[in-house]
């Protein structure tokens, strides 16, 4: 039975990349995967800076969506491997975590979001559930390490 989370909330929240379980990477600590994930839309430090300063995942979510900003060129290539890397380092900075999302087990992970067809799985329940796919992809990266 696959299993569904949504934001940040609940019993599942820790899956979500605005969950408040921060970790070091490339020498910066990041408040969320949310933070790292938009930080690296830009090549720009200033926007870069203002993204790991944001309060929030949310507030880092609104600048690095801002197309005022501009984009990496390569950023369509690179995203999904950069929202791998971040997943991966909260989980392997976060044991606790980590043993929680092996506890799913072999379970499909399906981020249930009405907006977002790319990341989760959309309104239809048809989305592309990226998101889902690399937590999966994760879980069986850690039980090599776990």
């Amino acid at each position: 039975m696959a299993i569904y989370f949504y934001k940040e909330f609940g019993e599942l929240g820790y899956l979500a990349s605005y969950s408040l379980h921060g970790f070091s990477k490339d020498g910066i600590y990041w408040k969320t995967v949310e933070h790292y994930y938009q930080a690296h839309k830009f090549e720009d430090d200033d926007v870069k800076k203002m993204i790991i300063d944001a309060e929030t995942p949310k507030e880092a979510s609104a600048i690095g969506r801002n197309r005022t900003n501009k984009l990496r060129d390569d950023w369509r290539e690179v995203k999904n491997k950069i929202m791998y890397d971040a997943v991966l380092a909260k989980f392997l900075a976060h044991p606790d975590l980590a043993r929680k999302l092996i506890g799913t087990g072999n379970e499909e992970i399906i981020e249930e979001t009405e907006k977002e067809s790319y990341w989760g799985c959309g309104p239809n329940k048809d989305g592309k559930n990226i998101y889902g796919k690399i937590l999966c992809k994760v879980r069986e990266e850690l039980k090599l390490f776990m």
